[in-house]
C-alpha cells in the first residue's frame, strides 16, 4: 500500500524530534516482560554452525589457535577481556586482527573489542590499533534497532515499548549470545564466527495496514516479541576489510505487527588509533537518495556551524556511512566506516527517512546541523549528532552506527523521504526474513579539502571492493 504522504510527513517528523531529544539508545532495558507474554525464540544461526565458542561454564571448548592459509583464530585476552581474535593477510599482505569478546560469565559477548592494521610509515610499516574496551557503550558490531515512535488513540506519542516502562532500542551487548565459529583447516583462506541472540521488540496483537495511523494505547492490545537475531563476521584472506551479516528472523509476526528500524553494526571505538582526545573532522554517507559530506575544513574539528550538501544523487553507488577524526598529536586522519554489501539475490534495505533537508545544501537553506530546521533525528544513521557536536568547540565522541527506514516489520510497501520523493520498501519480506551485511572500512583517511571522498565512499563505489565476500548468512 501506498502511504498517505502528509500523515506520514507529521509522523516522521515528530520521530526525529523525539530522536533528536532523547537519543533513546539509553542502557536501561526496564522490565523483562511487563506482564505481556513472549512470542519466537533464538535459532541457530547459519546452516555452518561450526563449532561452539563455550561451554556451560564459558570455557572454551574448541583449539585454542587454528592456522589456516592466510588466516587464523586464537582464544587469548586483550585489555583483561576474553576474545577470539582473528588474523588475516590483507590486499598488502599485511596483517589484520579483529578480537571478538566472548560470551562469559563475566560478560556478554558478540562484538569487537580491537581492531588492527598496518600502514606504510616512509619505508616501513607501523600498526594502527582501534580500542574499544574502556566500557560503557565501547566495542563494535552489537545490534540496536529503535521502534517506530507513533500516534496513540488516546492522544499521547511514543513508542509501545515506552508505554510498557521499557527501552525500545536497547543496546545488543545487553543480551547474551551464543557463538560459533567456522574450524580453520590448514588450507581455509576465510574463517566466520557467528552470533545468535533474541532481540526484544514491542507491536501490536492485531496487524495494522497502516502503522502511521493512530495505534491501540490499551496494553491489552499489544505483544513483546523476542525476535532471532543472527551476527556473522567473516574474515577473507587478501581482502582489507571483515563483513558483518545481519539477519533478523520475522516468523512469529505478520505484516503491520511490528515497526522498527535497524542501526547494527552499532558501538563507540577509539579508531583515530587509540587517541581518546582526537577529534572529530567531518561525517560522510550516501543513503538511499543522495551523498551527504559535511565542508568542515580537514584541518578544524567538525561544529554544527559546517556547511553540507545532500544533493547529490547516489546513483549505483553503494550505501555507506562515515566517520572521520584527526590525531591530536600526529594530525593524522583516521576514519571509521560501514558499506552495503550485496550478495547473490540480495535485496539490500532502505536507508533514510522523512527529512527536507535531502536534497539541498545549507548554502541553499542556512540551516545549521542539528538545528531546530535539521534536527539528529532526520541523519539517517548515528554517529556525530550523539556525540555532543555543538557549534563552538570539537568533540571526541565517536559513536557510530548504520542505519535503515523506521517501518520494516510493518505492511507498507513505499516510503517517503520528503514531499517530492518516495521509494518502494519490502518492509516485511515472504520469506519473513530481514537480511543485510555491512563491510567494516577502517583506514587513514585521502579526505582533503580539495577532494572530499573518503576512503569509506572510495570502498563503496569500487567495482571490486577489498571486503569479505565468503560464507554469507
Amino acid at each position: 500500500m501506498r502511504t498517505n504522504g502528509r500523515w506520514l510527513e507529521l509522523t516522521l517528523l515528530t520521530t526525529a524530534l523525539c530522536l533528536a531529544a532523547c537519543d533513546s539508545d539509553d542502557d536501561n532495558p526496564g522490565p523483562d516482560d511487563a506482564g505481556v507474554s513472549d512470542a519466537g525464540t533464538a535459532d541457530a544461526g547459519g546452516s555452518d554452525a561450526g563449532v561452539s565458542d563455550a561451554g556451560p561454564d564459558g570455557g572454551p571448548t574448541d583449539p585454542g589457535f587454528e592456522q589456516g592459509d592466510g588466516v587464523s583464530r586464537e582464544s587469548t585476552t586483550v585489555g583483561g577481556i576474553a576474545v577470539d581474535r582473528y588474523t588475516w593477510t590483507d590486499s598488502q599482505g599485511r596483517p589484520r586482527t579483529v578480537s571478538l569478546k566472548r560470551q562469559t560469565s563475566a560478560g556478554n559477548g558478540g562484538y569487537a573489542v580491537q581492531v588492527t592494521y598496518q600502514v606504510r610509515a616512509g619505508g616501513d610499516w607501523r600498526t594502527v590499533t582501534v580500542d574499544g574496551t574502556a566500557g560503557g557503550e565501547s566495542g563494535f558490531g552489537y545490534f540496536v534497532g529503535h521502534e517506530l515512535y507513533r500516534q496513540f488513540d488516546n492522544g499521547s506519542s511514543g513508542t509501545i515499548a515506552g508505554l510498557h516502562g521499557e527501552d525500545d532500542s536497547p543496546l545488543g551487548y545487553g543480551f547474551a549470545v551464543q557463538g560459533t565459529h567456522s574450524a580453520i583447516l590448514p588450507g581455509s583462506t576465510f574463517a566466520s564466527h557467528t552470533f545468535t541472540t533474541a532481540y526484544p521488540k514491542w507491536g501490536t496483537r492485531v496487524a495494522m495496514a497502516d502503522v502511521t495511523a493512530s495505534t491501540p494505547a490499551a496494553s491489552a492490545a499489544h505483544q513483546k516479541f523476542m525476535v532471532p537475531l543472527t551476527l556473522r563476521w567473516v574474515f577473507q584472506k587478501g581482502m582489507d576489510f571483515p563483513r558483518l551479516d545481519t539477519r533478523m528472523d520475522l516468523g512469529e509476526a505478520v505484516a503491520g505487527q511490528l515497526s522498527f528500524d535497524m542501526r547494527g553494526p552499532y558501538g563507540v571505538v577509539e579508531f583515530a588509533d587509540s587517541d581518546t582526545q582526537a577529534a572529530l573532522s567531518n561525517v560522510q554517507w550516501g543513503d538511499t537518495r543522495n551523498h551527504f559530506t559535511t565542508q568542515a575544513p580537514v584541518a578544524n574539528p567538525l561544529t554544527t556551524q559546517a556547511g553540507w550538501t545532500w544533493n547529490e544523487p547516489i546513483g549505483t553507488t553503494r550505501k555507506y556511512h562515515s566517520l572521520l577524526a584527526r590525531h591530536s598529536s600526529t594530525g593524522v586522519l583516521y576514519e571509521l566506516g560501514l558499506v552495503e554489501l550485496k550478495l547473490g539475490q540480495d535485496p539490500g534495505l532502505v536507508y533514510g527517512g522523512y527529512s527536507t533537508n535531502n536534497g539541498t545544501t545549507k548554502a541553499a537553506t542556512g540551516r545549521a546541523l542539528l538545528s531546530g530546521d535539521f534536527s539528529a533525528g532526520e541523519w539517517p544513521f548515528q554517529s556525530a549528532q550523539y556525540s555532543g557536536l555543538n557549534a563552538n568547540t570539537g568533540v571526541t565522541g565517536k559513536k557510530f552506527a548504520w542505519g535503515s527506514s523506521p517501518f520494516y516489520g510493518s505492511a507498507l510497501s513505499s516510503v517517503y523521504f520528503n514531499p517530492d520523493f518516495s521509494t518502494s520498501i519490502n518492509a516485511f519480506p515472504v520469506g519473513k526474513t530481514l537480511l543485510y551485511r555491512t563491510c567494516l572500512v577502517l583506514g587513514v583517511s585521502p579526505f582533503t579539502d580539495a577532494s572530499r571522498k573518503s576512503l569509506t565512499r572510495g570502498v563503496a563505489e569500487s567495482a571490486s571492493p577489498s571486503c569479505a565476500t565468503a560464507e554469507p548468512l
